[in-house]
């Protein structure tokens, strides 16, 4: 049996499917039923994926820690942007 972990990345939603992240920006598309319960766009999900002769298994599960931590450096990062912004209009 081979079991492996990954954090993906809940991006976006198109019609009944959602498109997810996972390492190196690839991207994965999956039914939206498929997701758990509540899932929202920005989400990191854990995915476990158990694999054995004649079957697999993947696991989907709604990982709160992660994605408050990502929330906060997407916070961070705007807060930086914004502090850097001169305003005003763009000049070609």
């Amino acid at each position: 049996m081979s079991d492996r972990e990954e954090i993906w990345i809940l991006d976006r939603f198109e019609g009944d499917h959602a498109v997810l992240e996972r390492t190196l920006h690839e991207m994965v598309d999956l039914p939206r039923t498929l997701l758990p319960s509540g899932a929202r766009e920005g989400d990191a999900l854990r995915v476990t994926i158990q694999a054995e002769v004649g079957t697999s298994r993947v696991t989907l599960v709604r990982d709160e820690k992660e994605t408050a931590a990502r929330a906060a450096e997407v916070r961070q990062l705007q807060g930086t942007l914004r502090g850097r912004d001169p305003g005003g209009d763009v000049k070609l």
